[in-house]
């Protein structure tokens, strides 16, 4: 199974993989792999509605959440299932923390859950919320960070503020990053 249909990002922290357990038993979900621990991502892989939907259980250190992804035709009552019993960011309660949050990694933890939990056509309020940070955020960290967003969710309008950190960013590591990003994007695109 390629492509995900949705990706539904835990608000739990720390990451921890017992998060789903409950929601496993449950539904009676078949685990088909397990992770290596140690390993960054760690991924756990279940199937659910007799194997038609996989359910893809993700600790990602390199944003510092966990998240799962649904692949199938009909991933709806799984994410209804995991909703039901797990507490999700939504983007747009992602974007009021990044709007609001004054500690660093509160504000990249946001940065990266409103990307993460954000879905379907470019939401105008989460590009500007990100271009305000690629233009004007003094923390070159902070700015990296959209960078990396960017990876996750690559929006056009997004790849364009990654276009622009590369050419004018003032720090060295966000400029390469950002030209290592739009190189990676332009070879998978074809």
């Amino acid at each position: 199974m390629a492509q995900f249909r949705e990706r539904l990002v835990f608000k739990q922290r720390p990451m921890d993989r017992t998060v789903l357990s409950q929601v496993t038993w449950d539904f009676d979900w078949d685990l088909v792999d397990v992770g290596r621990i140690g390993e960054d991502p760690y991924v756990d892989v279940w199937l659910a509605e007799n194997g038609s939907v996989e359910i893809r259980y993700v600790e990602d250190g390199v944003v510092g959440l966990s998240y799962v992804t649904l692949h199938g035709d009909e991933v709806r009552p799984v994410r209804q299932q995991v909703e039901s019993m797990c507490e999700l960011w939504s983007s747009g309660e992602a974007l009021a923390e990044l709007r609001t949050a004054t500690d660093r990694n509160d504000r990249l933890r946001a940065l990266y859950a409103a990307a993460l939990s954000a879905s379907g056509a470019p939401d105008p309020s989460l590009v500007d919320a990100f271009r305000t940070i690629a233009r004007h955020d003094g923390d070159p960290g902070v700015r990296q960070a959209v960078v990396v967003a960017t990876g996750y969710l690559p929006w056009p309008e997004l790849v364009e503020l990654v276009r622009e950190l590369g050419e004018h960013d003032p720090v060295d590591h966000v400029r390469h990053n950002a030209s290592v990003l739009l190189d990676g994007l332009h070879k998978h695109a074809s």
